[in-house]
C-alpha cells in the first residue's frame, strides 16, 4: 500500500547518553532509584504539557502498559488544574491488539486512563486499527510532534518485535512470546492474550519530531544499555534504531551506563 508520508533522512543522534543525563543527577556519584518513578513521570507529563500549550494542535503517539500510566494521571491533572485546552490535540496510539475484546484494547485503555479525563474531541482519538492508511493520516496532520515510548524486555518498541526492520511502517504483526508472557497480567486469562497487533513502524516512529523513551524498574536497565551501549542500529534490539535520531530523550529510574 503506498504510503503519504514525508521522506526519513535517518541522523545519528550525537549520543543517547546526553539525553538520558536529563532524568539522572547532577550531584556526582547519586543513583537514580525506583522512588523516582513518580517524579520522573510527572517530568514526562510536564513536557506534554509544555508541548500542548505552545501548539495547541499538537499531535501525539501515544503508549499503553504500566510504564505510562503515572504519566497519564499527572498528565490528567496538571491539564485541568493549568486548564490546558485539549481540543484541537491529535492523538495516536502506537499500536493495539487485533482480535481482541473492546475492554481489553489500547484504545481502551487510552480512553480509561487518559482521553476521558481531557477535553478531546472523538474525532482526534486516533488507532491503528480502524485506519487503512495510518502513516498518511499522520502526514496529512502535520506529522508527530512527540512520540512517547516504552520498552519491552526483548528489545520492542511499540509492537515493533525483533526482526523489524528500520523501513517499516504501520503494519499488523505476530507477538513474540515474551511479549504476550508479560502482557498476561493485564488478562483475566493468559490463554486471552491475543497473538497479533497492529503498530506504528520504526520509520513512523522515527520520523517524530523528538521521542521521549521511558523505562523504569531493573528488568528495563539490561535492556535499555544493550540497545545503546557501543553498538549500532539493527533489528535484532529495534530500540536501537533511535540511535538514528536527533530528539531522543531518555526517562529511567536507575543510571545508566552508556
Amino acid at each position: 500500500m503506498a504510503q503519504n508520508v514525508p521522506d526519513l533522512i535517518p541522523i545519528r543522534a550525537q549520543t543517547l547518553q546526553s539525553c538520558a543525563k536529563e532524568a539522572v543527577s547532577e550531584e556526582k556519584g547519586q543513583k537514580l532509584t525506583s522512588d523516582r518513578f513518580d517524579e520522573l513521570s510527572m517530568q514526562v507529563a510536564e513536557a506534554v504539557i509544555a508541548l500542548v500549550t505552545k501548539k495547541p494542535n499538537a499531535c501525539l503517539g501515544l503508549p499503553t502498559g504500566a510504564t505510562p500510566l503515572r504519566m497519564y494521571v499527572h498528565l490528567a491533572k496538571l491539564s485541568r488544574n493549568k486548564g490546558v485546552d485539549w481540543s484541537q490535540v491529535r492523538c495516536f496510539a502506537l499500536d493495539d491488539y487485533l482480535n481482541a475484546d473492546d475492554d481489553e484494547t489500547f484504545q481502551s485503555y487510552l480512553e480509561e486512563n487518559l482521553y476521558k479525563h481531557l477535553n478531546l474531541d472523538q474525532s482526534n482519538k486516533h488507532n491503528p486499527r480502524f485506519v487503512d492508511n495510518y502513516d498518511g493520516l499522520i502526514a496529512d496532520c502535520g506529522g508527530l510532534d512527540l512520540t512517547v515510548l516504552g520498552i519491552g524486555t526483548n528489545g520492542h518498541i511499540a509492537f515493533n518485535e525483533p526482526s523489524t526492520p528500520m523501513q517499516s511502517w504501520t503494519h499488523c504483526t505476530w507477538l513474540e512470546d515474551s511479549t504476550r508472557i508479560h502482557n498476561e497480567k493485564f488478562f483475566d486469562d493468559p490463554n486471552e492474550v491475543p497473538k497479533t497487533g497492529v503498530t506504528m513502524g520504526i520509520s513512523t516512529i522515527l520520523a517524530s519530531k523528538r521521542i521521549i523513551l521511558m523505562a523504569f524498574g531493573p528488568e528495563k536497565k539490561t535492556i535499555i544499555e544493550k540497545a545503546f551501549h557501543d553498538r549500532e542500529p539493527d533489528s535484532d534490539i529495534p530500540a536501537s534504531f533511535l540511535l538514528l535520531h536527533d530528539r531522543v530523550n531518555i526517562f529511567t529510574d536507575f543510571d545508566l551506563e552508556l
